[in-house]
């Protein structure tokens, strides 16, 4: 009798736990809040600096770049006239993909992103009017003697070992300047590129009545 009791007992504990860890599994996930960066700023903050760029270094963009082929400048009404590069607007699905792409090629070659350099560019005169644009690269310490900041790399599989090199050594001559460079795709040899482009431009200055920064 004692020993029918107990596995009564046994199997209401096993049916509680099995319906305890099944409430669980259906329990919504708690995600814990994630503290803002030091690099948040001010929605203020932001506007001036908006403001400071356009009233600053737009003119003089503008200024220089709009000029004909007799030396004249373009009036501002004319269809020639190109304004300056306000903002570029990076897809976010396409910006994590990018992300984990970088952290999957680096982590094969052994080595730790420190950072994501943004450099400022510029289009060829018959790709976006040659407008002004932004290009990424991630960046490492490469703990070189004489190097001490951290350095844009790509990745060289030439060695059947993945490993970090540094961007300057992989291409000599900007192939504008160089008709035997060829840079039309990501993997040159074994070079793996992580630099990222191509971003959608936003009409400078932003569209009448666009809520952002003015």
């Amino acid at each position: 009798m004692k020993a029918i009791k107990m596995l009564a007992l046994c199997c209401i504990s096993a049916l509680t736990i099995v319906s305890c860890n099944q409430g669980n599994e259906n329990a919504p996930t708690v995600t814990a809040p994630v503290d803002a960066p030091d690099i948040i700023i001010p929605v203020q903050e932001a506007e001036d600096l908006y403001h400071r760029y356009g009233e600053i270094r737009v003119p003089i963009i503008e200024t220089a770049i709009n000029i004909d082929s007799n030396g004249d400048p373009i009036d501002t009404n004319s269809d020639e006239f190109v304004q300056a590069t306000r903002s570029l607007t990076v897809d976010y699905a396409q910006l994590k993909q990018y992300i984990a792409f970088i952290e999957q090629e680096a982590g094969n070659a052994n080595v730790d992103i420190t950072g994501l350099r943004i450099y400022f560019g510029k289009y060829a005169d018959k790709k976006n009017d040659g407008r002004a644009t932004i290009f990424m690269n991630p960046v490492k310490k490469f703990g070189k003697k004489g190097i001490n900041d951290d350095v844009a790399f790509a990745i060289d599989n030439s060695s059947g070992q993945p490993k970090a090199v540094f961007v300057k050594d992989v291409i000599k001559v900007p192939s504008f300047r160089s008709k035997q460079a060829n840079l039309t795709m990501p993997v040159q040899g074994n070079i793996q590129s992580l630099a990222a482009n191509r971003s959608p431009l936003r009409p400078p200055p932003p569209p009448p009545n666009d809520p952002d920064f003015q």
